[in-house]
């Protein structure tokens, strides 16, 4: 399996002992990862193993800053060995299926096969945890808000669903939104405010990425990890106050979501059927009189044969 890998893939992978792996664990490397799996995981671990440069790369362009260093991934088979591989006995809620360690540059993941009840996209949650990576790695000796890591990782594991939508839709709707500075610190405990703070911050971080701007966005980085001046940052990097940032995002926010509602009322609903019928019913009776005129031109041609028999008899 491992000699075939660089044949199918066209990368340098390769198995081989690690320093001290646990019992039964198998490697596999690239450039930049340096994979840990158990026997029955090598299809997820080759997937990794192709996609994970790539993904990389991307999240890197994104925030502006590269890191040396191999990042370490481990696939666990099961919750037990899931846990049992958290360094300094970190606590992980039931529900995880994925951790990153910055500091440590390692990220611990569930195989699928560990997750009982979900399937779960094993390059997302990559994706997400490998964002925490690369933002952590970026942002040495300042906080970074709550807002910008859990944003980007959501922008670049593309965790956009329609629950996120239809919470963020009806915070803007109803004037409930969360402001952004109460999201720099700490998110909502309680589960609908907790979502829609994922949401806003998934929905700031793609504002400022693809509407102020790449370049504004890696200044904004490279400004608040020399100065560790949050506010003052954002206002270098884009150009904006905080609150006139704020306030061009709410408008983009408002025109991003105002259409969905729309679209997706019953009378909307309605409406699109009625124009179907409507549709249906006209087509259909074109095609009726179509046929009428065919049948008559037929209908006329056979009199016309008929006349001129006669005339010749």
């Amino acid at each position: 399996m491992g000699k075939a890998i660089p044949a199918i893939f066209g990368l340098l992978l390769t198995f081989m002992a690690g320093p001290t792996p646990a019992a039964g664990e198998l490697r596999l490397e690239n450039d930049r990862f340096v994979i840990w799996y158990a026997s029955g995981d090598d299809r997820i671990a080759a997937e990794l193993g192709r996609e994970s440069v790539p993904i990389r790369k991307r999240i890197i362009a994104d925030i502006g800053v590269d890191f040396p260093g191999k990042t370490e991934i481990r696939i666990c088979p099961s919750i037990e060995a899931f846990r049992e591989a958290q360094p300094r006995g970190t606590w992980i809620p039931l529900w995880a299926v994925g951790v990153a360690y910055p500091e440590e540059n390692l990220i611990i993941l569930r195989a699928p096969r560990a997750v009982k009840r979900n399937r779960i996209d094993v390059l997302a949650v990559f994706a997400h945890e490998f964002s925490h990576i690369a933002l952590g790695r970026a942002l040495t000796g300042v906080a970074i808000p709550v807002w910008l890591n859990e944003g980007l990782a959501i922008y670049e594991a593309r965790e956009w669903t329609f629950s996120r939508i239809a919470v963020l839709t009806r915070a803007v709707l109803t004037d409930r939104l969360i402001p952004l500075p109460v999201l720099t610190l700490s998110f909502p405990a309680e589960t609908e405010p907790a979502e829609l703070a994922y949401a806003e911050s998934f929905m700031f971080v793609s504002f400022l990425i693809n509407k102020v701007g790449r370049e504004a966005f890696h200044r904004l980085i490279r400004d608040y990890t020399h100065r560790g001046d949050l506010e003052g940052a954002l206002r270098r990097g884009t150009g904006m106050n905080l609150a006139d940032l704020e306030e061009c995002w709410l408008l983009y926010l408002k025109i991003r979501v105002s259409w969905i509602p729309i679209i997706t009322s019953v009378s909307a609903l309605w409406f699109v059927v009625a124009l179907i019928f409507i549709y249906g019913y006209m087509r259909k009776k074109r095609q009726a009189k179509r046929r009428l005129i065919e049948m008559e031109r037929e209908e006329s041609s056979d009199l016309s044969e008929l006349d001129r028999g006669r005339e010749r008899g």
